[in-house]
């Protein structure tokens, strides 16, 4: 998250594991300094929602809340990067 420290940004982890003090102790000693909201169920609220299938899953939301990239793996994702790109570059112009 350093590479984006002074975009407007924000990143949030949905938890699905069944035990949610448990990975706050585990997020915590894994050095995981975004936000997390526990989720009951892989399959339904926010998961649900989005159609999420797998984990890890990472949904781009621009300024707008809309999604404009979903997928599982993001890094080195030409289309992460131009959607990442793009979205970046619209919140700027709005902040």
């Amino acid at each position: 998250m350093e590479l984006h420290k002074d975009d407007p940004f924000t990143v949030i982890g949905l938890n699905t594991d069944s035990d949610p003090e448990a990975y706050a102790k585990q997020a915590a000693d894994s050095d995981i300094t975004w936000r997390n909201a526990w989720c009951s169920s892989p399959s339904g609220g926010i998961p649900g929602a989005y159609g999420v299938t797998g984990f890890p899953t990472v949904i781009l939301v621009d300024a707008d809340g809309v999604a404009v990239w979903q997928g599982h793996f993001f890094e080195g994702d030409e289309s992460f990067q131009e959607a990442l790109a793009t979205a970046l570059e619209g919140a700027r112009q709005d902040a």
